[in-house]
């Protein structure tokens, strides 16, 4: 695509989203409608869906992506699809990157939504992946992985992730689509859900030990920013045909996250540390339990591999190529992320018992 061609403006486009009920779906729909774009999305469940924006002028088709006839009407007349739709599996299922239904949903379903993208002359595919697509070993080189990083993921969501990806590139190749392809690494700012909510969650109920001083680096992007580098891989030209990582900009360790919310939560930063050896040894016997009852442990050797490892990525890419700045830092949003948990913590807490206000 020459890179004269102006960015697409979405005043009045049919857009389309996939996964549209997650917490980044549904900021992204928002953000479209706010663009005033014409939005429709793709969900099993449409009158749970349409309580989402109450009064919105949001379509909501149903439409599953294992079945290829349910998104032929549904993609008819769109434009510009934003794919977000994957597997979810139950929080307490001990191994949710390896469940079944990756593959079925995430890359037999992107499949039937490519092929009927391609059918219904849709002119751009955005899909909104993971840096799983890439491999944990990428990650954690020692350096920042960037997009010249071989792919080589060890697990069968990654899989599917990768999968999905070949299939959409695929497309933009051999069709007349604008594809763009978008891998995010740990994503803040959902409103209570995610690792780092569920961290500030275990530190403010004394369920997170003094962590080791271990300086791992970890990768992050904003829910806004994802947002908005979406944005930017639909309508930029120089995006097409593209594939870029989606951070920050910055590194976290995990002793870094835990300080900080220490000091949000108004906690001193403790003088001890529980050892390595220790946690080790904990999460050993943590996956043991999880093997012999089929339910997830808080610590296994995976989680803590992940809480101590590197999973550091570089969005150098698109900032570059698209001029994209994140425009969140955890450093200001950690404390902020804080005060929101509290203030939810506190809502739930029932009231002492008192003189009726009636009388």
């Amino acid at each position: 695509m020459p890179e004269t061609q102006k960015a697409l403006p979405l005043a009045g486009v049919p857009v389309l989203v996939t996964g549209a009920t997650g917490k980044l779906g549904r900021r992204l729909v928002t953000a479209l409608a706010e663009k005033e774009a014409r939005v429709t999305i793709l969900t099993r469940s449409p009158e749970r869906a349409r309580l989402l924006w109450p009064g919105a002028p949001i379509r909501c088709h149903a439409a599953d992506l294992t079945d290829a006839a349910t998104l032929v009407r549904g993609l008819r007349g769109s434009k510009v699809i934003f794919h977000l739709a994957s597997h979810s599996p139950a929080p307490d299922e001990p191994n949710i990157y390896e469940a079944s239904a990756h593959w079925s949903v995430t890359a037999e379903g992107t499949r039937n939504l490519v092929e009927a993208a391609v059918a219904a002359g849709v002119e751009r595919l955005v899909y909104l992946s993971s840096v799983k697509a890439m491999g944990d070993a990428a990650g954690a080189a020692g350096r920042p992985a960037d997009e010249s990083t071989p792919a080589r993921p060890d697990t069968l969501y990654g899989r599917a992730k990768l999968e999905a990806e070949r299939l959409i590139l695929q497309a933009g190749a051999n069709h007349p689509v604008h594809t763009g392809i978008l891998r995010l690494p740990m994503v803040y700012g959902t409103g209570g859900t995610g690792n780092i909510a569920r961290m500030i969650d275990a530190v403010a109920r004394r369920r997170f030990p003094p962590w080791p001083r271990i300086q791992n680096r970890r990768s992050a992007i904003h829910l806004e920013d994802a947002v908005q580098a979406a944005l930017l891989a639909a309508c930029h030209p120089r995006a097409a045909g593209g594939l870029f990582l989606v951070t920050d900009g910055e590194a976290y360790s995990t002793r870094w996250l835990y300080e900080r919310i220490c000091l949000a939560l108004g906690r001193s930063i403790p003088g001890w540390v529980l050892p390595l050896g220790v946690l080790s040894a904990l999460a050993a016997v943590g996956s043991q339990v999880e093997h012999w009852t089929g339910r997830a442990m808080p610590l296994t050797r995976t989680s803590l591999s992940k809480l101590t490892g590197n999973a550091w990525y570089s969005s150098e890419k698109l900032r570059r190529e698209l001029g994209f700045e994140p425009r969140r830092r955890l450093a200001e949003e950690i404390p902020r992320m804080v005060r929101d948990y509290l203030a939810q913590d506190l809502a739930k807490t029932p009231e002492p018992p008192g003189p009726s206000p009636v009388g």
